[in-house]
């Protein structure tokens, strides 16, 4: 069978991704912790660039898109919850393996139920917490953790397993988070960018590690504000 050359151009880009996420489990299992957190870091920038890439070459395909859920399990499932279990959950035996597991399972649901529910438009919002979001959020908690080291001087490492487990399940849950990819870019906008993209580059770890919670607790936070209004649209709607 003969394939356009552009084709393997975006796959490059998954395979590489697969490659960084499997290395990073090797550094891991050998306790190089914060080289595995950057790989991980460094695989969301290839899965970003693959689809990218893929519709700027007009190369995109069902291929591609499988191959793609498959790489985002490896380098945003697999490899966070091996990371966090050698970090901390092995300390906690039986219970740093089942959550490690759990983050997996629930990040492939996640993966497959995105897949059978998105069009080829690009979503406006995501139900439920992307799976490279929560890979990003657990590789930035465990360098804050090793520069900081909070938890480790407080004896409280299994936290990072509560927080493991509370994000698996966002990626389950039917709790809204925003896309980004449908922004419309104004001079503000860019303003607001170059802010940020200074404050990263002075202090990386912190910035993003904030701007990822916010993103993830915005999610939470929407959803109970939501809840609530219904609640109290359904008790008015009773009183009338």
């Amino acid at each position: 069978m003969n394939m356009n050359p552009l084709y393997i151009l975006p796959n490059l880009f998954t395979a590489g991704s697969i490659f960084l996420g499997i290395v990073s489990i090797v550094f891991a299992s050998r306790g190089v912790f914060e080289l595995s957190c950057w790989l991980i870091l460094f695989s969301m920038i290839l899965d970003g660039l693959d689809g990218r890439v893929a519709r700027l070459t007009n190369t995109t395909s069902k291929f591609g898109v499988e191959f793609d859920s498959l790489a985002d399990v490896v380098a945003f499932g697999v490899a966070p919850a091996m990371l966090l279990y050698f970090y901390s959950g092995v300390a906690y035996g039986k219970y740093g393996i089942v959550v490690s597991a759990l983050f997996v399972i629930f990040g492939a649901i996640r993966l497959a139920r995105f897949n059978i529910s998105t069009t080829n438009a690009e979503p406006s919002s995501f139900i439920g917490l992307p799976i490279p979001s929560a890979a990003i959020m657990i590789s930035l908690w465990i360098l804050l953790d090793l520069q900081y080291n909070i938890l480790e001087k407080w004896n409280m490492k299994y936290l990072l397993l509560f927080l493991m487990l509370l994000l698996g399940i966002l990626m389950v849950s039917n709790i809204r988070y925003p896309s980004f990819k449908k922004t419309k870019w104004n001079l503000k906008i860019f303003v607001i960018l170059i802010l940020i993209l200074g404050a990263i580059y002075l202090r990386p770890k912190e910035v993003i590690g904030a701007l990822m919670t916010l993103y993830i607790f915005y999610g939470i936070i929407r959803w109970l504000f939501v809840v609530i209004i219904k609640i109290l649209f359904k008790k008015s709607e009773i009183k009338k």
